[in-house]
């Protein structure tokens, strides 16, 4: 009896912590996130990045508070981050961030400062210039 509820609290914390699925639009993932901005795992990324999805448009407190995340992500943890994008990229909608990095909804993100630092990461070429065109359109628009 001792063995068969051992196994079923071992089997929880597993499936807690490396089973959850991650939801769209998912305002706890963004919380954690920001609280560790800087400092996050790759998991925590990517966690933060499935969160994202043309479905979010209309959650606008979350909307916001993801695309400030995401330049602040992308700026504190800029290599990590881009290397994330092009590794998960089937897997997180890349459309959704792509359409996000064009649109800072923030004045006070510096993207004149982001591009270089994306221009530095070594990441497949069209991944990499689809990256850069938005930040371009983005920081066209900031000034």
């Amino acid at each position: 009896m001792k063995i068969r509820l051992l196994m079923l609290v071992i089997l929880a914390i597993v499936t807690a912590t490396h089973g959850q699925v991650i939801k769209k639009c998912d305002g706890t993932i963004l919380l954690s996130t920001s609280r560790n901005v800087g400092q996050l795992s790759q998991n925590e990324i990517v966690d933060f990045l499935l969160t994202f999805g043309s479905e979010c448009r209309d959650n606008v407190e979350f909307s916001e508070w993801s695309n400030e995340l995401l330049f602040d992500i992308l700026d504190k943890q800029t290599e990590v981050t881009i290397k994330i994008l092009e590794r998960e990229e089937s897997k997180i909608d890349i459309d959704a961030i792509l359409d996000e990095l064009a649109s800072p909804v923030n004045d006070g993100i510096n993207v004149t400062k982001l591009i270089p630092k994306v221009e530095k990461v070594k990441i497949n070429d069209l991944l990499k210039r689809e990256i850069l065109a938005r930040l371009k359109i983005a920081d066209e628009h900031m000034n």
